[in-house]
């Protein structure tokens, strides 16, 4: 008898390119946002480099995802720049508040005051730029004071503060789940998603050829809770539903479009290791787990997610803290992330898991470096 066949998801760098994409995009938006601040680009100029950043993307990615990319990354680049600058804006105010108080209290900084003829508080209302331009005009003057040294170092912690939040904050796209319910799923697991949904349809169309009707889905223990319900358990390619050998079976498009309707499911959904295999008369459901099991083995999953996310994170940080000019901030975080990732390294070897370094890449840079050496 002929060995049953099966469809293994796809490899698990099948999304490698789009999510590079995806991810690049958001990490140049961020830093033109920096650089808009730091720099003082007019509105115009920073809406033509967003607008690049946005096309080069959207020309490399897939067509089924472009569009919906593109819509996404000109929201959140929107967003990003509204959110940082009016955060700024509230902490420059802040230390204008500060300085005016200060002017009360040392010669050294009344005298530059009326030097330029500057009162702070007129400016506390402006917009983010504007305020820097001010601060920058009194920050020698305050870091010659002890007063004024002590307000600089906590002002600058603030804004150091308000970087970290731009660099660990996520694109979202805007998504309806099947019963028309707005939804905002993270766009670089929709990218995965949907490479990893064609790449599979396109097995699941040859199976269908080969007169394949009946598929059972595997099982393993760290199955996610997107994907649990749906593992060891028998599907049709065809729509059908019905019971065999005792076996009840329903349609595999209901479990491939997962809680949300909108394809990220088993086998197809974002880091899916299940994969499909052919009914034969006699077989029997693959092995399921207990769900103390599998609530232990995802604790490992989710740990590895969420060294993924912090060195992401971490090397976005460095490369906005270089944009703001600060070199030594982004020399530590550098040693900070690589540290985390011969962590997470080990932790994944130590549990016997895979660990893929695309998954932590930021910048498209980082292919081209992984390809000369």
């Amino acid at each position: 008898m002929a060995e049953p066949r099966t469809l293994s998801s796809p490899k698990e760098n099948v999304a490698e390119q789009p999510v590079t994409i995806i991810q690049d995009a958001q990490t140049r938006i961020k830093e033109t946002i920096v650089e808009s601040y730091y720099k003082g680009l007019s509105k115009d100029e920073v809406e033509k480099r967003l607008q690049r950043i946005i096309w080069d993307a959207g020309e490399q990615l897939p067509e089924k995802i472009r569009l919906e990319a593109k819509q996404a990354l000109a929201q959140n680049a929107q967003k990003w720049h509204y959110l940082y600058h009016q955060s700024l804006k509230g902490v420059n105010a802040g230390l204008l508040q500060s300085i005016d108080k200060l002017l009360t209290r040392s010669l050294q900084i009344r005298f530059v005051a009326k030097t330029y003829s500057i009162n702070p508080l007129d400016f506390v209302g402006s917009p983010a730029v504007d305020q820097k331009a001010i601060i920058d005009k009194f920050r020698p003057y305050l870091t010659e004071d002890r007063l004024g040294s002590q307000v600089i170092e906590r002002y600058e912690q603030r804004v150091k503060t308000q970087l970290k939040a731009l660099a660990a904050d996520p694109a979202y796209a805007q998504r309806m789940d099947k019963n028309g319910k707005p939804y905002k799923p993270n766009l670089r697991n929709f990218a995965e998603m949907t490479a990893r949904y064609d790449a599979n349809q396109e097995d699941i169309d040859r199976m269908k050829t080969d007169g394949v009707k009946l598929v059972w889905t595997s099982s393993h223990v760290d199955a996610s809770p997107r994907c649990e319900p749906y593992q060891g358990r028998l599907y049709s390619l065809d729509g059908s539903s019905g019971t065999i050998d005792g076996v009840p079976y329903s349609s595999l498009d209901d479990a491939l479009a997962g809680p949300n309707g909108d394809g990220n499911g088993i086998i197809n959904g974002y880091n899916c290791r299940h994969r499909l295999i052919e009914y034969t008369p006699g077989s029997n459901a693959p092995k399921e787990y207990d769900k103390a099991m599998i609530r232990q083995e995802n604790v490992v999953t989710s740990r590895q997610r969420q060294y993924e996310r912090d060195i992401r994170n971490l090397k976005i940080e460095e490369r906005l803290s270089r944009r703001a000019g600060d070199d030594q901030t982004a020399h530590d975080l550098r040693i900070e992330w690589q540290k985390l990732n011969n962590r997470y390294e080990k932790y994944s070897l130590n549990h016997q898991r895979a660990y893929y370094p695309w998954r932590t890449r930021v910048t498209q840079d980082e292919v081209d470096r992984e390809q000369d050496e």
